[in-house]
């Protein structure tokens, strides 16, 4: 059974990341997990466990935009990976991993291709989702991933200021860091893109402007980011976190708003274009001779 290849699905909008240990124990019972993917809406800091976690255990991120609340965009799009990888008659064992019933159907067409498909999650013992696997494995009493996997932090009780005239408590901290403790934190504060991020933004902007005008909308370059790289994408894109990147970054010009905004890099129009290699999007750029 270990050498037949398995395709392992995972809807990362229905199944928390601190279960991956027990999915790929399970997957490797199962067969040998060659192709392995988690579908989800990663922009905006969504589903960042399973960011985190995805390079630990080689699995791929399959980005889905939401298509707004209520939407299956994720559900589709999973049902489309699966079906090209059951046309490419390599794999004859499916592993999917949801709790949601709707994948019944693809279970049964897949069924229907005489596969085997694997279940995984949680089900009622009459669901129609688990009746349509050839078997059903329930994560219901899995042990969660290690905490140097899952990455959890604990929470934090959130600061008090004293009442109006009733004196200060103090404790033992400085002034300096309770002050620092008080004062709110703004988004890009807490999640500022890197600097390696910022480097592979540039080279990608660098590489699209070479050989054409040296202004490109940001939709454009949101798309080439994603498409470069999902992990990228899903750091730097999504919810206006684009245009807060490249205004963080004092090597790249915005102008315009809204869907006319525009990024340039700062001499792009004037200097000698420079060839992109590919080592350049892990280096932060330096300055010009």
């Amino acid at each position: 059974m270990a050498g037949h290849p398995l395709a392992v699905l995972i809807d990362g909008e229905n199944v928390a990341a601190s279960r991956v240990s027990a999915i790929m124990d399970k997957a490797r019972e199962l067969g040998s997990p060659t192709a392995r993917c988690v579908v989800g809406d990663f922009s905006a800091n969504r589903l960042a466990e399973w960011v985190k976690v995805a390079p630990d255990f080689a699995l791929d991120l399959i980005f889905q935009p939401s298509c707004g609340k209520g939407r299956n965009s994720a559900d589709i799009a999973l049902t489309i990976r699966a079906m090209d990888l059951l046309g490419t008659e390599v794999f004859r064992r499916f592993l999917l991993v949801s709790s949601d019933s709707d994948f019944a159907p693809l279970a049964q067409r897949l069924g229907n291709s005489g596969v085997a498909v694997f279940g995984m999650g949680h089900a009622r013992q009459d669901s129609p989702w688990r009746a349509a696997c050839t078997e059903f494995f329930d994560l219901d009493g899995t042990p969660p991933a290690p905490d140097a996997v899952a990455r959890k932090v604990e929470a934090k009780p959130a600061a008090t200021r004293p009442a109006p005239g009733a004196p200060e408590t103090t404790g033992d901290r400085p002034a300096a860091t309770r002050q620092a403790a008080a004062a709110p934190l703004s988004p890009m504060a807490v999640q500022g893109p890197s600097g390696q991020d910022l480097a592979a933004v540039r080279a990608i902007l660098r590489q699209a402007t070479a050989a054409g005008p040296s202004w490109l909308p940001l939709s454009q370059l949101g798309q080439l980011i994603r498409r470069n790289s999902t992990q990228l994408g899903a750091r730097v894109c999504g919810n206006g976190r684009l245009m807060k990147t490249l205004r963080a970054d004092p090597l790249i010009i915005v102008r315009g708003e809204g869907s006319s905004a525009e990024a340039s890099l700062r001499g792009q129009s004037c200097a000698t274009r420079e060839k992109v290699t590919a080592a350049a999007v892990a280096l932060a750029v330096g300055p010009r001779a």
